[in-house]
């Protein structure tokens, strides 16, 4: 990657997006964009599709920032800390990395272990559900809640404002509604870092307002955003590709009921080939030339995580004894806050799914689609079918 003084170089090739089958099949979609060339233009989106320079753009935000892209996006008030670069991201990083790293998780594993068992429990009579409304949607809600100290009543609740605020984000022609349930969000968060302001107690949200450099109110409202815009999607994301990879691919699912210690090789490697985040969008802060293509300033470009995931490595997921890197997270220094999180939410669910559901399958005729290009790629409906395993384990223990 090299910076330039003024806009010179190719044209990035242009790809028809209805010829690219990324909706249902990543694989050839992915391949059909790198095959194109390191810069590509997408309807009005520009992308970055080679590892090399994907990974150069995460770690420069001095020249792809984040902040001029969710200014760009509308983000409804500045998310920390996704909405800023070094220096100010540096501080928020320094407050709130403590809070999510493996050890500080421990303590809440038992009651997101319990959750996770009696969310699956619940289904497993039933014979069938849609694995996202079902399981991938509720059980990252249930998570903030027990993490922010909220009430597990709320979650229906959070559900809704989440779905109706992330409209309102992608949407060109605003709902009243979704309006009405983005103030309700707001008002909502507002009223929890008051009281936790004024009657602290042991949840992350009372320990980031008086930690020795506590967050504004302000900024714990814009944690709580992020959170719920960035933080609840991702896992339903990837909860639904898992739980789809496993109905598909019967080898993997008794691999993994043998095995049940590689459930985190399976999440790794999930990670890599279905990545939620497909892409991450960042603005140049100055011209910059990419395999011969010049890129202006002030360019919305979109880096190609699934394709520098999918790059030299195998097309789907493998159980065997290499370990593939991925960026799923990210690169640098805005790798996300809450990788360590949502690798426990998805082991717990898996484990207690495989658990319970051993045998399962996708209902005939269904064929899960994504939407693409977007930030945050999964499906909106996974139904999955199996029998009875409550009444089989008690044939089997007759």
């Amino acid at each position: 990657m090299t910076t330039t003084a003024l806009h010179t170089g190719l044209d990035p090739v242009v790809l028809d997006i209805d010829a690219i089958p990324m909706a249902t099949d990543r694989t050839r979609g992915w391949e059909m964009i790198r095959a194109a060339g390191p810069v590509v233009r997408i309807g009005d989106l520009i992308m970055l599709t080679r590892r090399e320079d994907v990974l150069a753009a995460l770690r420069q935000p001095q020249l792809f920032s984040s902040r001029k892209a969710f200014d760009q996006m509308g983000a409804p008030l500045p998310l920390v800390p996704i909405s800023y670069d070094p220096p100010e991201h540096t501080r928020y990083r320094t407050i709130l990395q403590p809070h999510f790293s493996p050890r500080a998780l421990a303590a809440m594993r038992p009651s997101l272990h319990r959750q996770a068992e009696e969310l699956v429990d619940n289904l497993a009579g039933r014979g069938g559900c849609d694995a996202i409304t079902d399981v991938a949607v509720p059980y990252p809600s249930q998570v903030f809640l027990t993490m922010f100290g909220l009430p597990p009543d709320d979650r229906d609740k959070l559900i809704g404002w989440k779905d109706a605020v992330l409209a309102l984000a992608t949407q060109p022609d605003p709902d009243p509604d979704h309006l009405v349930a983005a103030l309700e969000l707001f008002a909502y968060a507002s009223h929890a870092v008051a009281h936790r302001r004024a009657r602290p107690a042991d949840d992350l949200l009372s320990r980031l307002l008086t930690a020795p450099e506590p967050l504004k109110d302000s900024e714990a409202v814009a944690l709580c955003f992020v959170f719920v815009l960035a933080g609840l999607d991702t896992v339903t994301s990837s909860l639904g590709f898992a739980l789809w990879k496993l109905a598909t691919r019967p080898d993997l699912r008794h691999r993994l009921r043998a095995e049940p210690e590689r459930i985190g090789q399976f999440i790794e490697d999930l990670l890599r080939v279905e990545s939620t985040a497909q892409c991450l969008p960042r603005v140049t802060t100055r011209d910059v030339t990419i395999g011969g293509v010049g890129i202006p300033a002030d360019t919305l470009v979109w880096l190609g995580i699934g394709a520098a995931n999918r790059e030299a490595a195998p097309p789907d997921v493998e159980l065997d004894d290499e370990t593939r890197r991925h960026w799923a997270f990210g690169s640098g220094p805005h790798r996300c806050l809450g990788s360590h999180l949502a690798r426990l939410e998805l082991r717990l669910v898996l484990g207690a799914w495989l658990e319970t559901i051993p045998d399962f399958e996708l209902v005939p005729g269904v064929e899960p689609r994504i939407q693409f290009p977007s930030i945050n790629a999964g499906f909106d409906s996974l139904p999955l079918r199996w029998a009875d395993q409550r009444r089989l384990r008690r044939c089997e223990r007759r």
